[in-house]
């Protein structure tokens, strides 16, 4: 029986268990994708850090997935509608911070963008973002005496993807300078672009199965990745 059969099997036999446990089978690259999402709101502080997780929104996912999965056709629809909801999740976290930073008096506001500005990120051995004054003693002592990291809005995984999907070799992003460059070309990159980049790189998704989630024409898709790869590789 094919997967979607099964969730369907499962979906009329009101098991919910069994279709989480075979969704999360489904489509591996979607925590993949939510994850980096996270990462990118919260290094341009739209997000607090290690505030929201991937795993609360992939259960948010599956549960409003559940309930609209009788309306689903098949499985390029089911694919479309996880990134989607994945999106809206993600965006509604966005909207909820930025209400409140709002409704925040002006001296609060100010104090917060102060430090802010005065935040200092670094990376760990993974490649993950974390706040300096998260690290030990023993970490500070490392890095002033070894190295001290710059901060990256990839971890080593996602910098696989972007290669394979931008034409180049991970072996590109094993140089400081062209990661560099890249970080600051991709956060320099138009919303909507940079979310088109992600679905193709981190999603894996076709330039259809894009155009349906973000409601533009395929080949529009690909002119959008196409230009993001010259100007990488200019």
């Amino acid at each position: 029986m094919e997967k979607f059969d099964q969730l369907k099997k499962h979906k009329q036999e009101d098991n919910q268990k069994d279709f989480n446990k075979l969704l999360e089978s489904y489509l591996p690259k979607l925590e993949r994708y939510i994850k980096h999402r996270i990462r990118f709101y919260e290094v341009k502080h739209k997000l607090p850090v290690n505030f929201y997780s991937s795993a609360d929104v992939l259960a948010d996912v599956y549960l409003k997935i559940y309930e609209k999965f009788d309306d689903i056709k098949d499985e390029k629809q089911l694919k479309v509608e996880l990134f989607k909801l994945a999106d809206e999740i993600i965006e509604s976290y966005v909207k909820k911070e930025n209400a409140i930073k709002k409704k925040m008096p002006v001296d609060k506001i100010l104090r917060e963008e102060l430090n802010i500005l005065k935040e200092e990120l670094t990376a760990d051995a993974d490649g993950e973002i974390i706040l300096v004054s998260d690290l030990t003693d023993e970490d500070i002592e490392y890095m002033q005496k070894e190295f001290k990291p710059r901060v990256y809005l990839f971890d080593f995984d996602a910098q696989a993807a972007f290669a394979e999907s931008l034409g180049l070799s991970p072996e590109d992003f094993q140089d400081e300078k062209m990661r560099a460059m890249f970080g600051s070309i991709y956060g320099q990159l138009p919303e909507f672009v940079r979310r088109v980049l992600d679905l193709n790189s981190l999603g894996g998704l076709s330039y259809s199965e894009i155009a349906e989630i973000t409601g533009i024409k395929p080949e529009e898709v690909e002119e959008i990745i196409v230009a993001v790869r010259d100007k990488v590789k200019a």
